[in-house]
Formats: structure tokens, sequence, C-alpha cells
């Protein structure tokens, strides 16, 4: 890690490779491409591992050179000697190139230099950001702070090299956040540490690309090792409830009636779960959203004209100003998250909090759980390595992160960093005559649940809104030229992206790699992309029937209907979208759920966590005591749980997990 962050500082390219970065900068997004290169150069050098930096920079120097525009493009010809016009069918051959490896590294740069482009910041990554900003009327004013912030204070460990606690938990998010105000509130003695830092109301960031690097883990940029997915997972105090949406629904009946009978989660399907998951809703204050934006409304008008289901969104607030910057951390305090709700119940019941700490190793000896090593400091600019001993220690660094902690720390059970499971969703989008305003208002304020209930041959899904910002937005639409990429950002103000969340079947990996850098493997099944494909279908047919004068797929090339075209026309489309090609990067595929890397069940062979959130140490059969092969007071509360995907926005799930997790430490 010293080698990697020596390298961020000293730069990870040659002037050469700096010179083709720069011009692919120019030729996806026009203006400013050496500032731009400078940017993305530093966000690589520091978060991505360096074998994959050596593959990247092989690729910079193929486009300077004639073997490479041969191989990647079919054309003997240098990229970075290529007038503007040409540099577009260049690209335009490299992006859909038949060869995943070479286009997968070409997602790579299209989609960090295109976020970029358009990501507000202080300091903006180019001089040219806000002149697109404003072509494209993008200019939220930051929301009001609140008069009551949240009263969260860092506990100062000092120069102690080794502290004692009661229960260690290590995480804030949802999972860690619940279990924590659960067990400080039983009068256990309880310390959380977070990797990531501690913002609140007054400090929360007022634009993207400040946001993700400081709120989001990996800055933002997670993704599966072939550049498919873009991932996005909350990196700071409180975790992904910091940053959600609010979007609060219960797992659908039909997975818990799986998990009870299929995982052995006994009572999972019961009325003792169903009180858990009543009181999860009120604690955080769910209800229908006051707001439905024009985004959320035309799923509300598509979905009345065909037939289906559409209904309102409960979501985890009070009041507020719907100002739209949820994925920034709301600084109107209004956002029931874990930072402002768990987090603070439990530090007035006694717990600390210590942020900027990551958990290196859990310490283990003879099946029993005594603490952690640390690193504090990090983000400070100071690391220090810390011991702090514990009776109870529970994992909560979400289902990317704690199975690479078990997997360090000597726990071999063989489904440990398996069976992970992403939601994968697709975007539809479409424009509309009037402004739309994706970025403004409830970030999702309505549903439709006509496709939730599985069927012989594909999972359910459920529609919802996919609210974005520039970035994002520049990140995840088509590219097949600039002008054409020009074109559909300059929509932007029209445009209302609609997203499925699909109950996949996918078993993707997390590990490590040599560089010790985590690595995420996802394929989807064929049965995951029926589902896929039927969403993309409904997503269109919702689109169209609220009125869309264009409806674009995110593919490679993209799948397009305009009104003019007629009804005939859009037949045709939904059946190209039936043959959607979901191979790696031939569309932008996003996740923002991630589950089941350390999921729970009866099975010891196939489960690594028992029914209740115990760590099991071995995959040998627990006999007849089912606390025999568990390490005694480690436990796991976060979505890595989740013995299968749940199709739904997994918070209030993982809350009522929580609760039972917490109930299983106090009756140890």
């Amino acid at each position: 890690m010293a080698k990697q962050r020596k390298a961020a500082t000293e730069g990870v390219f040659t002037a050469r490779e700096r010179r083709s970065l720069a011009a692919l900068a120019d030729a996806f997004v026009s203006g400013g491409g050496a500032e731009r290169a400078a940017a993305a150069e530093q966000a690589l050098g520091s978060l991505v591992d360096p074998a994959q930096i050596d593959q990247l920079r092989l690729v910079l120097r193929l486009l300077d050179s004639r073997a490479g525009g041969l191989l990647l493009a079919g054309r003997p010809v240098r990229f970075t000697a290529l007038r503007p016009t040409s540099r577009d069918a260049y690209l335009r051959a490299w992006v859909q190139h038949r060869v995943p490896l070479l286009r997968s590294a070409a997602s790579v740069f299209r989609k960090l230099l295109s976020f970029l482009a358009y990501a507000d910041a202080e300091t903006p990554a180019d001089s040219k950001v806000r002149d697109r900003l404003k072509e494209i009327g993008y200019d939220p004013k930051p929301n009001k702070v609140t008069t009551q912030p949240t009263g969260l204070v860092a506990f100062d460990p000092g120069s102690a090299t080794r502290i004692g606690i009661e229960v260690l938990v290590i995480g804030s998010g949802a999972g860690g956040g619940s279990v924590a105000r659960d067990l400080a509130k039983a009068g256990r003695e309880v310390l959380v540490i977070e990797a990531g830092a501690l913002y609140d109301e007054r400090t929360f960031p007022t634009r993207e690309l400040d946001a993700y690097q400081r709120l989001y883990l990996d800055s933002g940029f997670t993704a599966s090792s072939d550049a498919h997915i873009a991932i996005l997972a909350g990196g700071t105090v409180g975790g992904g409830t910091t940053v959600n949406w609010m979007t609060s629904i219960p797992v659908p009946g039909n997975v818990r009636d799986e998990w009870a009978t299929r995982h052995g989660l006994e009572g999972v399907d019961g009325a003792a779960f169903t009180r858990d998951l009543s009181a999860v809703l009120e604690e955080i204050g769910a209800r229908e959203s006051l707001d439905v934006p024009p985004k959320d409304d035309a799923i509300l008008r598509g979905a009345t004209k065909l037939g289906w289901s559409g209904e309102r969104i409960n979501i985890n607030r009070g009041e507020c100003g719907d100002c739209g910057t949820c994925p920034f951390g709301c600084r109107a305090g209004s956002k029931q998250s874990s930072l402002r709700l768990h987090l603070n119940e439990a530090a007035a019941a006694g717990a600390r909090l210590l942020p900027d700490c990551r958990a290196d190793r859990l310490l283990i000896e003879d099946g029993i759980v005594r603490g952690a090593r640390v690193t504090v400091g990090t983000l400070a600019g100071t690391p220090r390595e810390m011991e702090i001993v514990a009776k109870t220690v529970v994992v909560s660094g979400g289902a990317l992160r704690t199975p690479l902690l078990l997997q360090q720390s000597g726990i071999h059970h063989p489904a440990v960093g398996q069976n992970l499971r992403l939601h994968p969703v697709s975007l539809v989008a479409g424009a509309f005559p009037d402004r739309v305003g994706m970025w403004q208002g409830t970030m999702q304020a309505a549903k439709s649940e006509q496709f939730i209930a599985p069927t012989a041959d594909r999972n359910g899904y459920i529609i919802e809104s996919a609210p974005g910002h520039p970035g994002l937005l520049a990140l995840g639409i088509p590219w097949t030229s600039r002008p054409e990429h020009e074109r559909l950002m300059a929509l932007a103000p029209n445009m209302a992206p609609f997203l499925a969340i699909v109950k996949d079947d996918g078993g993707g990996t997390v590990s490590r790699t040599k560089g010790g850098f985590p690595r995420i493997d996802y394929r989807t099944t064929a049965r995951d992309e029926r589902g896929l494909r039927h969403a993309l279908g409904s997503l269109a047919q919702i689109a169209e029937a609220a009125g869309a004068s264009e409806v674009i797929a995110a593919g490679s090339p993209p799948i397009a209907w305009r009104r003019d075209d007629g009804a005939d026309a859009f037949a045709a489309m939904l059946t190209k979208l039936q043959k959607f090609d979901f191979a790696p990067n031939r569309g932008t595929v996003f996740s923002a759920h991630q589950m089941g890397t350390a999921r729970m069940g009866a099975d010891p062979n196939d489960h690594v966590c028992d029914p209740w959130g115990r760590v099991r140490s071995t995959s040998r059969p627990a006999a007849t005591d089912p606390r025999k092969g568990v390490v005694k007071g480690l436990y796991v509360a976060d979505t890595s749980l989740f013995p299968t995907a749940i199709g739904v926005n997994p918070m209030v799930t993982v809350l009522a997990l929580a609760k039972r997790v917490a109930r299983t430490i106090l009756a140890d």
C-alpha cells in the first residue's frame, strides 16, 4: 500500500501516456482534456490495483501506435495523430470491440473521463465543467443546514496502542448502527469504528464530485473487475443510509418464505419478523413521499395508462425542502439515517464512535474472538496501528468489505466472499417535451410492482425512477460519438431515467488481489438476463405511455426510438430489447445494493453465518449443538447476511435482521 500511495503522489503514467489520456478525454467530451486527464490519473493511482494500472498503461501506449490502431480500431493509425472527426470512428470501433478485455479498457476510460467532465466540484476536474453544467441548466442551490444538527462527536483514543471495550462494532451503516444502538441501550459498553470520515449536516459536501470523493466507497469508482458494473456503496459514517435515496420497502413475502424453507432461517416467515419489520418502519419514520417530482409522476402516469400497478414510495424522512441532494448527505437533517437516528441513540446510551479507523484483522484465539487490529488516522494522513480488545465483535462492513476482513482474519469457510448478489440494473431514459429536472425533488417517490412476482422463466423486479446528477448521467448514457453524447446531455433537463431492480441469481465473488486490492467478479445467469430484458421492455413502455418524445436504452450501440418514428418502430424497439446483449460492457449496468457474501443459514457447508448471525469457523456439520463450529463472540450484521437477493431496496430488511442479531448477542 505504501508503493500505491507513492505512485498516486508522483503519477502513474509517463508523459507519452498522459498525452494519449488527454487526447482520449477530449475525444469523449470536448475541452479541458489535459486537466481532466490529470484528475483521472490521480483517481486511478489512488484507487486501482497496480496490475490493472499496468494494463491501462499498455492501452495508452497502443493508442499512440499504428499497431495499436490496428488492434483497437481495425486501422493502422495513431489515435493521437487523428483529427477529432476521425477519432470518433476510432472510438466507436473500440467501445464496441468484440474482445471483452479491450472493450473493458475502453469502458474504464469512457466512464471516468465522461464523469469528470460533468461532475461539479469545489475544484472542478477541468476548466470547462461549469460551462457544460450551465448549458444543461444545472445550478442547484445548497439546502439550508438544520438548526438541530447531529450531535455525534468522534472518540479520541489519544496515543493509546491498546484499548479495551465490551462490544466492538466494525462499520456504522444500517446494520452496525442498529446493533450498536440496541446493545448500548441494553447496557453494553460499545465502540463503533468506521473506516470512513465523520460528516454531518454542517459539513456535508454540496457538489457531486466532492460528495463521491468524501462519502462513497473508493470515491464512487467501485466497479466489477471487468468494469462492466458501476457499484455505488457508502463509505462514511452512516454508510449507505447517509447517501441513499430513502426508499423504504420491506423484504417481499415470497423471499421471506424462501429464506425460511430453503435456507433454514427460523422465524423469518413468521409474525416475529413481521413485527421487526414494522418496528423498523416506525423507527425510521417511513411514510409516503409528500412530493412527486416529474420523473416519478411519469411512472405513475405511464403505469395508469398501461393498467399496471403504480403507487407512491414510503421514504424515511421528516419534513424537508425536497432539495434533490440525498446522495450528498442530508443537510436538512430530514433523512432518518443511521447517522442521525441509530448512532445518535447509541451515543446517548454511552456508545462511542471512532471514524477514520480501518479494521485490518480480527484477533481470534482458540475459536474465540478477542478483538481486532486496526489502523487509525489513514484519512488524516497520520496512520498508526492500534489493538482493540473486545469480548464481542460485530462485523458490519458491508457485503464488499466484510468478507475480506473475515478472510484475512483466518476464517476459512468456503462460502466467505461467495454468493455475491448485486441487483444489477440497466436503464431506460425517456426524454419529455417539458422540463423534468431529474436531480430535483424527492429522489425516488413512485414505483410499480407490476412485475415483482417471479415467473417460470425469469425473476421478478420492481420499477423505480433513477435520479442522477450530471456526472453520473454522463457516465451512464450510451456513447456512440462525441456529438451524440453532447446531444443526449443537452436533453438532460427533460430526461427521466427509469430502472428496474431485478432479484438476481448470479453468484459473484469478492476477493483480494496479490496487490492487496479488493476484486469483485460477477456474472449474470441466463435467468437473470431474461428478467433484465423483460424489465427493459417494461421501462420503455412506461416511458412511451407517459408521453416521452424519445426513449433510449443504454446499450452499445444504444437502442432508441423517437415518437415521430411511429408505433411500428416502437414495437421493433421492444423486439430489439428482448435480444439485448448483456455481455460485459455492451451497456452500462449499475448496482447500489450488494448482498450475500457471508450469508446466514442452517447448512454449515453453504452458509458462513448461522441463522442468527454467528460466524462459523468451519463448514463441518454442527452436530446437535447449533453453536458448535462458530467463533465465540463473533457476529455479522449487514447485507452480507442475505441468503439471496431480495429484489427491492435493502435498508429496511438489514435493519430488521440487525435486531435479530442484537437479540442473539444479548442472549449469548
